[in-house]
């Protein structure tokens, strides 16, 4: 279905670590057009991976000019959502330039300074802001950046990347909930500025923008941008795990949403806000706990790496197309015996190496099912460790590639009864559009 010429158009964004994905949809949800390009950083030697944040904005609003431009002649664009990465960001000036670089959220620079505070305030960190002291976290770049001289301007705010691509659009700095929860700045409990952490790096409260919900509009594309966006309402949608789980149907208030990709991402969406005892039960069970996308709700984190061990299982054994990997897992069955000749596994630490042993003789449907059991116990662990704080969940929801195999669903569906597979190719550009809309 296309939308009439002439007729509103709303544009999603999903702002990933690969790529930049979009779409633009009519205002019945039909999709109009798409549009995506690569996310380009500058990786040096030493494995530091940063670029400059209006390099990625330029790509974003290159995505977004290509949108309307392949819409139907003579749309309207009124509405644009802005969904993605969310601990890599800026510190920006009182004057509106960015003085930092954009570091990846996966690079590793701060772990040490973090590991070097007091264990009293790692302790306390963990409760107050959900998330584990680890590098990912926006707070251990800003604790590396002090550590080589930078000092917070006066005046000077923390723009997440998707914040600062909407501060290009309309000249307004705000911050949404979900992003801001991944920095290590925010009180979760208050849902405010936690001055704990920003006194240590020589802020205050004000370094934290207005929080502003997805799917608020906070303004207008200005008339510097350019001129198929200008006008449109821009909401920041928020963090793409959980833009994803709103574009895949995920919106109840007890919904769980399981995103199958090389990382298999599970989220749980409470309607409230936890304890700080039980964020650092969650923290000490290896998930995070954050302020969600949907209204007065919780987000719960946990990840594996399942996505990445069934592919190079698959690799191994030869199976590269979609055929060969659907004959190879479509016949497993979750009540299947473990296989006693086979063990797959990981090396600590989140690498990217998988270890395959084979003690006697195996078959591919062997090696299959060793990884199978191995997949879903990590995913076990991490639905027990939610169910104790959670409870049962109302409905289950799977999108991503892995889900598309019988055999990988029915592991998942044995776990997650009632688990059904969302048919929305990019949930998270598709949320992100959908944020738009409400904006708009």
């Amino acid at each position: 279905m296309n939308a009439a010429t002439g007729s509103p158009i709303v544009l999603g964004i999903d702002v990933g670590t690969t790529s930049i994905k979009g779409v633009a949809l009519d205002l019945e949800g039909a999709t109009v057009s798409t549009a995506s390009t690569i996310t380009q950083w500058d990786v040096a030697e030493s494995g530091d991976v940063q670029m400059p944040i209006d390099r990625l904005a330029d790509a974003a609003l290159h995505v977004m000019q290509e949108l309307a431009r392949t819409a139907p002649t003579g749309s309207s664009v009124v509405g644009i959502g802005i969904a993605g990465l969310a601990e890599t960001g800026v510190i920006v000036d009182a004057h509106g330039s960015p003085c930092t670089p954009a570091i990846a959220w996966y690079d590793q620079r701060g772990a040490e300074e973090l590991a070097s505070l007091p264990a009293d305030f790692l302790a306390e960190f963990s409760a107050v802001t959900g998330l584990a002291a680890k590098a990912e976290c926006s707070f251990a770049k800003l604790l590396w950046l002090q550590s080589k001289g930078m000092r917070v301007p006066a005046g000077a705010v923390w723009l997440n990347a998707l914040e600062y691509i909407a501060f290009r659009l309309t000249g307004i700095r705000a911050s949404e909930p979900s992003l801001a929860s991944r920095t290590g700045l925010l009180d979760q409990a208050a849902v405010a500025p936690w001055l704990g952490a920003l006194t240590r790096i020589g802020a205050d409260a004000s370094f934290l923008p207005d929080l502003v919900s997805a799917g608020t509009s906070i303004g207008t594309v200005v008339a510097a941008a350019p001129r198929a966006l200008r006008g449109a309402a821009v909401t920041v949608a928020g963090h793409d795990h959980l833009v994803n789980s709103v574009g895949a149907g995920a919106v109840g208030g007890d919904d769980l949403f399981d995103s199958c990709g090389t990382a298999d991402v599970i989220l749980r969406t409470v309607p409230r806000t936890l304890t700080n005892e039980e964020r650092a039960r969650l923290v000490g069970r290896g998930l995070s706990a954050g302020r969600h996308v949907l209204p007065g709700s919780t987000a719960i984190l946990g990840a594996t790496r399942s996505g990445l061990v069934l592919g190079r299982v698959l690799s191994m054994l030869g199976a590269k197309s979609l055929g060969a990997r659907r004959r190879i897992a479509d016949p497993w069955q979750p009540g299947a015996a473990r296989p006693t000749n086979v063990l797959v596994s990981e090396p600590p630490g989140w690498t990217n190496e998988v270890t395959i042993r084979i003690r006697e003789y195996a078959t591919p449907s062997d090696v299959w099912a060793a990884a199978m059991a191995y997949v879903l116990d990590q995913t076990e662990g991490l639905l027990a460790a939610i169910h104790d704080i959670a409870g049962p969940y109302e409905n289950a929801v799977a999108a991503g590639g892995w889900a598309q195999l019988n055999g990988v669903y029915r592991g998942k569906a044995h776990l997650m009864p009632g688990l059904t597979v969302s048919e929305v190719a990019q949930p998270g550009a598709y949320g992100a559009a959908l944020f738009a809309a409400q904006a708009a």
